[in-house]
């Protein structure tokens, strides 16, 4: 359609309103792209999915499409091996979930949205993606630490040496000797390294690195020599950390890639859907209804209102042009609501056809056509020399070059800005040009020639907007079938004009003129009688009203009956309802009762627990701690080869002692702790045995010890995910070897950060085979039932 007749009966105003209520670009761009199509079968199509949007909308109001993103630049980049940022993976999985969501709810929606459901039937389910971003990408766009294993390891390391380090430098701080040094008693960081502020004046009783100065020229940050060499390893870490987080990133970028095709299909999806929900919603907002399409070139518009006119002051008129009608004369005083009347008639034209609903009542016709062509408002332009009549001479020209038979053309104030007569003679002809193309025309006019020439002319018809001479202010309602009087006359006798000069302009006019005017107060006449007979029919109607009044009292008695029937068999079922009531009750007592001897039950088995506990330390005093051969190493490092006699077993030293003396050790597939005094240097052609006289103490020894003080639950209420990684590490190696093959995790229900380490934590263990959320009856989601590799 042409682009600049849309635009005069602000049609982009329209699409502006769609365009806005979109959720993300996308769709805005295929609102923005909404035109009139000229097939009446695909316009049906279009308004049916407008319907079924609608109809959702209107069941399910808060219903939304969430987490739309325009992915299509991150989506190219990952195919061309560029590597995402966070966030354009966050945004990624957040369509993924979007399309997830979406999926999920339109397979369970009831009722009839064939297209709704047909898209979202086709979406795709991307939960690698979603999932690997999940796990990989916190909130904050920061990279997890369960992203990789490596990246794990790194971060548990830097955490290691920043407490090294900051246990240094606190030393530091804390001894008297050096604390008199300091600026102030802090540890900050300067150039990515952990520093103190010393004194200028104390500068070279504090060995190490400067690496800043105070802008005063009283502090000097320097890096004490008893933390330089944990300060590189720490930059070394940072810097394995940043290769990892790039890897990581790497990683997601190329899953991304791999599913190019299915995220392109989803995001078009997504985003037809919200564009369609989009012209939902404006229907909503503009109670509107949808129209039927025809091809036979009929309008029909009940109480349609302009939907740019605020609802408060918008008046509703009803137009029709049938079959026969070729075009329709409109006139009536200035300001009276004819341009509006134009713009409402074409702009209802392009939103049908372009699958919009309209605002006006149902029964509602628009004709399919392949173009609106509108000539309305003053062009008059300076720079090309154009006076008013030019311009719209100018533009009915090239509507007349290419209007046919499926063309609404909309003409205001036709034949205006020049001579009167010449005006009126060209407007006729211009009409008889339309006419015989077969377009449907709605022009406005001021002069009296096209009234009669409308009213003699078979194929037109003319219409007025109603003036009150009362008020002397226009009503904006629309009457069909009759021209506009000018008024003239009355209006200035209401107004005070003296009759005498009333008179003699009244005989001045034409005899053409004066026949008009008779024309029209005869047409006057008939309408008064049409409203006499409208008021007779509407006295039928209230006596119909009256007669159905008393056959609904008669029905009213009747339901009166049915009611008290109804009320009998409603007391009937309560008496029912209260039986089965008092058998519910008594079933939730002997129930309730039964919970109650299982709680004492579990009280009585708590009690046995308590008491099996203190034999079995009573048992473990009886039992006399074995004696070893050889003496235990004053100090070991990373690959030494060490025996542990409590297991009989062999490993490798993986670190140094921590503060509290315990050694991280590699035995088998497991990983534990054990003090310096429990193990023995040795090598793999080495065996230790038990001295002799001393007691076999094996693994069978230390898993009885194990089984006997390992008890199958671990309590982790109120700690912190640092404070709980070390317990619940022992924990495992101890069930392990105790043999237990389910244990119980108390971590409490909390924020569920606790929860959440506990999970990943478990995830990467290598004795545990699965694990998995309490049952009700174990404690929901506060605890976790763990199996264990046996």
């Amino acid at each position: 359609m042409n682009s600049k007749s849309l635009t005069k009966i602000e049609y982009d105003k329209i699409i502006s309103l769609v365009a806005g209520t979109c959720g993300f670009a996308v769709s805005r761009e295929l609102a923005e792209a909404l035109a009139p199509v000229a097939d009446s079968h695909h316009a049906r199509l279009l308004l049916a999915e407008t319907e079924e949007a609608r109809e959702l909308l209107r069941l399910h109001p808060l219903f939304s499409l969430t987490g739309l993103w325009d992915i299509r630049s991150a989506v190219r980049h990952a195919e061309i091996g560029g590597t995402l940022e966070p966030e354009a993976l966050v945004n990624l999985a957040a369509l993924c979930r979007s399309a997830r969501s979406a999926k999920a709810f339109f397979s369970e929606l009831k009722g009839n949205f064939p297209a709704l459901q047909g898209l979202a039937r086709s979406l795709t389910l991307l939960k690698t993606i979603e999932s690997a971003v999940e796990k990989a990408i916190g909130p904050d766009l920061s990279i997890n630490d369960g992203a990789s294993d490596r990246l794990a390891g790194i971060r548990r390391k830097k955490r290691d040496k920043t407490e090294r380090i900051k246990d240094r430098l606190d030393n530091l701080i804390k001894n008297p000797a050096t604390a008199r040094l300091l600026q102030e008693p802090i540890v900050t960081i300067r150039d990515g390294r952990y520093v103190v502020p010393v004194r200028q004046e104390y500068r070279s009783q504090v060995s190490g690195v400067a690496h800043d100065l105070s802008s005063s020229g009283a502090t000097v940050f320097i890096e004490p020599l008893a933390v330089m060499e944990l300060n590189n390893e720490l930059s070394v870490l940072q810097h394995e950390e940043e290769e990892e987080i790039a890897a990581v990133l790497r990683g997601l970028s190329l899953v991304v890639s791999g599913f190019s095709a299915e995220l392109r299909a989803d995001l078009a999806i997504l985003a037809q859907l919200d564009f369609l929900l989009a012209k939902g919603r404006l229907a909503l907002e503009m109670d509107a209804v949808v129209p039927k399409i025809n091809d036979d070139g009929v309008w029909k518009l009940v109480k349609a209102r302009h939907p740019l006119i605020p609802a408060a002051r918008v008046v509703p008129v009803d137009a029709r042009l049938d079959k026969g009608i070729a075009a329709m004369v409109v006139t009536g005083p200035n300001t009276g609501g004819k341009t509006v009347l134009l713009k409402t008639i074409g702009l209802l034209t392009a939103m049908a056809l372009s699958g919009l609903q309209i605002p006006a009542e149902s029964g509602s016709e628009i004709a399919c056509v392949n173009a609106v062509w509108a000539d309305i408002g003053d062009e008059q332009s300076i720079e090309q020399s154009l006076s008013t009549f030019s311009s719209h001479m100018s533009n009915i020209v090239a509507i007349l070059a290419q209007a046919d038979s499926r063309s609404l053309v909309l003409l205001d104030e036709l034949g205006a800005g020049t001579d009167p007569t010449e005006g009126a003679a060209l407007a006729m002809s211009i009409l008889k040009y339309l006419k015989a193309s077969g377009a449907k025309t709605v022009a406005t006019t001021h002069y009296s020639e096209l009234k009669a020439f409308a009213y003699n002319t078979p194929g037109f018809i003319n219409a007025s907007m109603e003036f009150d001479l009362e008020t002397l202010s226009p009503t904006y309602r629309l009457l069909m079938g009759l021209p506009g009087k000018s008024n003239a006359f009355e209006i200035s006798r209401r107004l005070g004009l003296p009759e005498a000069i009333i008179s003699d302009a009244a005989a001045s006019l034409s005899g053409q003129d004066v026949a008009i005017a008779a024309m029209l107060a005869n047409l006057e006449d008939m309408r008064r009688e049409l409203t006499a007979e409208q008021q007779r029919a509407e006295a039928l109607r209230v006596s119909a009203l009256s007669r159905d009044k008393r056959l609904a009292e008669r029905e009213q008695a009747l339901k009166a009956r049915e009611a008290e029937i109804l009320r009998q068999a409603n007391e009937q079922a309560q008496r029912i309802l209260e039986e089965t009531a008092a058998k519910s009750r008594a079933l939730y007592e002997q129930q309730r009762q039964q919970i109650a001897e299982r709680q004492s039950a579990e009280r009585v088995w708590q009690q046995s627990q308590k008491q099996l506990k203190s034999w079995q330390q009573q048992l473990e005093e009886e039992i006399p701690e074995p004696v070893f051969e050889g003496q235990p190493p004053a100090r070991v490092k990373p690959g030494d080869y060490v025996y542990l006699p409590k297991l009989d077993k062999f490993g490798s030293v993986l670190d140094t002692p921590d503060s509290d003396g315990q050694v991280m050790l590699q035995v088998g597939v497991v990983k534990l702790k054990a003090r310096l005094g429990e193990i023995r240097l040795s090598d793999p052609e080495k065996q230790q045995k038990p001295a002799k006289g001393g007691r076999a103490y094996g693994h069978a020894a230390l898993a009885y010890r194990k089984s006997v003080s390992v008890e199958p639950t671990l309590n982790l209420h109120g700690m912190d995910t640092m404070e709980a990684m070390p317990v619940l590490e022992k924990y495992l190696d101890d069930a392990f070897i105790a043999g237990l093959r389910q244990v119980e995790i108390n971590h409490g229900r909390g924020t569920g950060a606790l929860r959440n380490f506990v999970h990943q934590e478990l995830r990467r263990h290598r004795l545990v085979k699965s694990f998995r959320d309490g049952d009700y009856h174990e404690g929901g989601i506060g605890v976790t039932i763990v199996e264990l590799n046996q």
